[in-house]
Order: C-alpha cells, then sequence, then structure tokens
C-alpha cells in the first residue's frame, strides 16, 4: 500500500483545475455572448417601449450581464470555485494525508512540503477554500502554490477602418508572425481595441511607420457618451516604433459594442457581447504611407480577491521595459508577485522571460534588478541578446547564485547595455513549474 505520491496528487488535481478553469474562466467571453443574446438588458429592451422604463432599468440590467468581466472576474471566481463540488476533493485529500495510511502529516502543508508536490494556482484557490488559508504553509514559507502565469494579453477583439464598415483584425493583431495590421489608412479611421479586462497600456510593433503624424486620439464610453482619453504616445502619432500607448483607466468606464458615429453601428453584430473598449482615430487629413502592426497587446488589470489578493488566474507582466536612447532605458514595473500566496514566479521550466513587443535593432545586454523569493535586493547581469530581436522573440532570464525565484522588478537597480534608441520589451512569467496535465 504507497502514500500519495506528489505524481498522483498533481495529477488529480491537474484534472480539477481543468474543469475548474472551463466553468470559471474560459467561458467568460461567450457568456457575456450570451447574457447580450439573452440577458436581462436584452429582455427589457425587445419587451418595452417605455423609455421611462429602459432609463430606469437598463443600466441595472447590463451590470447584471456583465458581472463575468474582469472588473468583477474575482468576485465570480470566489463564487464559483467556492462551491462544495470542488473542495470535497482537497477535504478528502487532507484527511488522508493526516491520517496515519496516509503518512500521518501534521497538515496539508507538512505534506506538500514532504512530497515535493506543486498545485496549479486554481487548483491553489480551492484548496484554501476549501481547507482554510493556510493551508497550504508549511511553518512561515507557502508551499506547493504554483504562481499564477504574468504576462501581456491578447485583445478579445480589434476592428480597424472605416465606422461602419470595420475590419475584424483580432487573429492579425494577436499574432506577430506577419505585418498584416494595416491602420488609419484614412482621415477619421479608427482601431477598436476591446477586452474583457480593464487595461491602461497598449502594446504595438509597427513594422510600417506613418510618413507623419496620425493625429492619434483615444475615447472610451463612460455610459452615456464617448469621452477623450489622455494618451501618452510613445509612438508619436505612429512615426516611431515606440510601442507604448498609455493612459489612466477611467473610473467610469462602461463595456461597449458600438462604434462613435452619431447613428451607432454595433462592432460585433453577431455576438452583440460589450467589452471594455477605447477606440483610437487618425485625425491627420494626408498620411501619404499609413502605418502597418505586426501585432497590438495589451496589460490587463490586475485580478483580485475580496482583500487585494491575486487571484490563480493570468496576471499582468512584472515589469515593462522601454529603450530610450543608447544604454538608457525605463524600467516600469507593473505587478509584484503574490509571495504570500503563491511560490515566487522562478527559474525551473523556464518560465521568467523577457519578450520583445517591438523589434529591437541591436543586441541587449540587460542587467535585472529584482527582490528574491526571500525579499532580499539583488542584481543579476544577463548574457547577450542578440539581433534579429524581432516582436514576440524571447530571452529566458537567469537569476543570481542561489536564488529560486522573484517578489518583485527593482527599476532602480536595472540597467542596460545597447546600441539601439528604441524598442519595447516585458519581463513576463509565462511557463508554470512544471508541464499541466491535460483534463
Amino acid at each position: 500500500m504507497g502514500l500519495l505520491s506528489a505524481g498522483m496528487l498533481e495529477a488529480v488535481t491537474d484534472k480539477l483545475a481543468a474543469r475548474a478553469q472551463a466553468a470559471v474562466v474560459t467561458p467568460a467571453t461567450s457568456m457575456l455572448t450570451d447574457n447580450a443574446e439573452n440577458g436581462l438588458a436584452q429582455y427589457i429592451d425587445a419587451n418595452s417601449e417605455d423609455p421611462d422604463l429602459q432609463a430606469a432599468l437598463l443600466s441595472a440590467a447590463a451590470g447584471c450581464d456583465r458581472v463575468a468581466l474582469n472588473g468583477n472576474l474575482g468576485r465570480y471566481l470566489a463564487t464559483a470555485l467556492g462551491q462544495t463540488t470542488w473542495g470535497s476533493l482537497f477535504t478528502a485529500v487532507n484527511a488522508y494525508v493526516r491520517s496515519a495510511a496516509g503518512g500521518g502529516y501534521e497538515t496539508f502543508g507538512a505534506y506538500l512540503a514532504a512530497s515535493g508536490a506543486e498545485l496549479h494556482p486554481l487548483a491553489s484557490e480551492i484548496a484554501r477554500i476549501a481547507l482554510g488559508a493556510g493551508a497550504l504553509v508549511n511553518g512561515s514559507a507557502v508551499v506547493g502554490a504554483m504562481h499564477p502565469l504574468m504576462n501581456v494579453a491578447d485583445f478579445d477583439r480589434v476592428y480597424t477602418g472605416e465606422m461602419g464598415s470595420l475590419v475584424d483584425d483580432t487573429t492579425d493583431a494577436a499574432s506577430a508572425d506577419t505585418a498584416d495590421v494595416p491602420i488609419f489608412a484614412g482621415d477619421d479611421e479608427v482601431v477598436a481595441l476591446c477586452s474583457r479586462s480593464r487595461f491602461d497600456t497598449i502594446m504595438l510593433d509597427l513594422s510600417t511607420l506613418a510618413s507623419v503624424d496620425v493625429g492619434l486620439h483615444g475615447y472610451y464610453w463612460n455610459g452615456a457618451a464617448w469621452a477623450e482619453l489622455t494618451l501618452t504616445d510613445s509612438t508619436t502619432g505612429m512615426t516611431e516604433n515606440g510601442g507604448l500607448i498609455t493612459f489612466d483607466a477611467p473610473t467610469d468606464w462602461v463595456p461597449s459594442n458600438h462604434d462613435m458615429q452619431e447613428t451607432a453601428a454595433l462592432l460585433d453584430g453577431d455576438a452583440e457581447e460589450e467589452l471594455y473598449t477605447v477606440i483610437l482615430q487618425r485625425t491627420e487629413d494626408t498620411v501619404v504611407t499609413p502605418p502597418v502592426a505586426t501585432w497590438i497587446k495589451l496589460v490587463p488589470e490586475a485580478i483580485t480577491n475580496s482583500e487585494g489578493y491575486l487571484f490563480g488566474v493570468d496576471q499582468p507582466p512584472l515589469a515593462i521595459v522601454q529603450i530610450t536612447d543608447t544604454n538608457e532605458c525605463t524600467v516600469t514595473p507593473v505587478q509584484n508577485a503574490q509571495f504570500g500566496r503563491f511560490v515566487p514566479p522562478g527559474t525551473a521550466n523556464s518560465g521568467l522571460k523577457l519578450l520583445a513587443m517591438t523589434a529591437i535593432d541591436a543586441n541587449v545586454t540587460f542587467t535585472l534588478g529584482y527582490v528574491d523569493h526571500e525579499g532580499n535586493a539583488a542584481t543579476k547581469a544577463q548574457t547577450a541578446w542578440t539581433t534579429p530581436i524581432a516582436a514576440g522573440a524571447e530571452k529566458v532570464l537567469a537569476l543570481d547564485s542561489g536564488d529560486t525565484g522573484l517578489r518583485s522588478v527593482d527599476a532602480d537597480t536595472c540597467a542596460i547595455t545597447t546600441t539601439a534608441t528604441s524598442g519595447v520589451f516585458a519581463v513576463v512569467y509565462s511557463a508554470y513549474e512544471r508541464t499541466i496535465g491535460s483534463k
């Protein structure tokens, strides 16, 4: 009679995580589609022509239909993961490993530490809900809980062209393989960027630069009108491959699915799903050479629980690095790792990486400044990242000797050596510490 091995627990809980992920994460967009077609707001709109009733109820009804969006995803996840069906597996495992037959471990955390088992982040959430907040702690250290991935994300929808006849470029905008996203070909043309997640950073690689500043403006839907965003545009109107367009995410930002015409047209006439949308618009009359993008990404808002802790689902990248001149860069930390709930992301399985957001036309030697897994300040000069560095290229990060993970990126101790004068890359955690089994 054998004890519960790490491999057995990992295989079983991977299957549980896959089922939980299918239940609470994957359907979120399709659920929004169904809500838009069959939800509360649609019902009121289709069954009442009373403008007073619609004015009184539609906003609240639409809010119910959007409950799975990132702003509420933490609450949604907590409810979905908290069902006893998921938790009963961990209740049974906990009872077994603490029994004489299962090894007589004092706690579930002690079993994890002894066996070396590593749980998928979503499985870790289920374990905490079922067994208590300290279930994955042994002594004072978190054990067995792999950290969520931390990376840039694709937009759920990308539309380009003239309002009223927009082209769906979602697939092309998600891939850096080909320069195939022509943008702002004519005056007043737009790029509509739609996401389940709120965001404040748009990242893009330009294969063709605009011949002149396109006069970029950005807008968001505040529930009553399209309001203008104050953009910080490192592309200088698409004339430089600066990679970043940022803004402060508005507190009154409301999901939408229509363009900015006086008689608004649906962005997605089939699904009618409402997503957090930013519309970028060209205002320059004459642009002889319009820009072309290879890909367009976003930095998503973190998904947290009611206490502000990161949930065990994909999260924003650790940092963004912008090359500003020869041997100079600006490092912007985005999201610290959640070391109090998960094992800090480390170099096992080559999970920590640099990800090129734009093409970079020279070798790059980056020194990573960071706080290590134990909370100590550290630096590590990387080996040279050699050209060609195309958008989407990756470089595996090394940590200082003895360091198994990092808690955060320290902008003040990062440095760069390069002859490139522009370019953007992200510090990401894009692979779990071990291979995740399938359902």
